[in-house]
């Protein structure tokens, strides 16, 4: 993964990008992925999310970027039951707008969040027993934060945020940790996102079948700059759509991220790139259950919505 220093307002992020694109004569569509099927017309109604039994909206809304209630119901309103949150977000004031927004309204939405497993291992590539114990209770400590700030009884999804290292999201007592909440009903279901070393962990959950669910960064250009930090990440796009492919097969509820922040794309010539062709681009992969798309204000909204009709 590459990085670069410094960060960007939205419009220079739009312009680099439009620039970038342009330069290479594809109008958003990236050498590292084949050309899109000619249709991008949603799928009809929500989708089961694997073999999890949870219906999602194919677009989701994330909440992370907002802190605006009003943003968050009109949402719901538009379409998207699926919103994605997290503890980390906003110091864990992301959680408690959210579950202001959605307490009477809760069986209209399905609810994802996430917790960190703060877990290293020694030089020998063991784990302390005592910094095992640490991490699972800093995990319990985080999901009852988590139920309370959201205000219910349980959360449809809760994913690892960030994962990286196989050996730690595997590592028994986390996984027992995740079948434990499962079974006494404060989740539904769960998995793990990653923000880096995505091939290698789906080629893992492959493998092993245990988490239900995985979330990925995954757009047209097989690449993104983070529109906070400034950051630029790729990876490689035909040996993560054959990784994604097999999860979704295996019955993984499969949802991608990062989804617009590859910059706007266009299906053809005639077409000005924009961020609904972007997310229809995903949508025609059929790679994903669903996606957790930032809208930061209501035309980002009606702009997504279009994507569903």
């Amino acid at each position: 993964m590459k990085k670069h220093k410094g960060k960007m307002s939205r419009k220079e992020f739009l312009h680099k990008s439009s620039v970038a694109f342009l330069g290479l004569g594809f109008l958003g569509i990236s050498r590292k992925t084949t050309k899109a099927k000619e249709t991008s017309k949603a799928p009809s109604g929500p989708l089961e999310l694997g073999k999890t039994g949870i219906k999602v909206s194919p677009v989701g809304f994330g909440a992370s970027r907002t802190m605006e209630p009003s943003l968050v119901n009109a949402a719901i309103d538009a379409g998207f039951n699926f919103l994605d949150t997290g503890r980390s977000y906003s110091r864990g004031q992301n959680e408690v707008m959210v579950g202001e927004v959605v307490a009477p309204r809760r069986k209209d939405v399905v609810i994802q969040s996430k917790l960190r497993v703060r877990l290293q291992s020694k030089e020998d590539g063991m784990f302390a027993a005592e910094d095992v114990k640490k991490a699972i209770d800093g995990m319990t400590a985080s999901m009852e934060a988590s139920l309370k700030a959201l205000r219910t009884d349980y959360i449809d999804i809760m994913l690892i945020h960030g994962a990286s290292d196989p050996k730690i999201i595997y590592h028994e007592p986390v996984m027992a940790f995740f079948e434990k909440a499962q079974q006494t009903g404060k989740i539904r279901a769960y998995g793990f996102s990653c923000h880096s070393n995505q091939v290698e962990l789906l080629r893992v959950a492959n493998k092993k079948k245990f988490y239900e669910v995985i979330m990925v960064p995954y757009n047209h250009k097989g690449s993104y700059i983070h529109m906070n930090s400034g950051s630029y990440s790729e990876w490689d796009q035909p040996a993560l759509e054959i990784e994604m492919d097999k999860a979704k097969k295996h019955g993984v509820g499969m949802i991608g991220m990062k989804t617009c922040s590859g910059g706007p794309y266009s299906p053809d010539e005639k077409t000005e790139p924009s961020f609904e062709h972007a997310l229809r681009w995903i949508l025609a992969q059929d790679k994903v259950h669903t996606m957790a798309v930032a809208m930061g204000n209501f035309e980002q909204i009606e702009e997504n919505r279009r994507v569903l009709s």
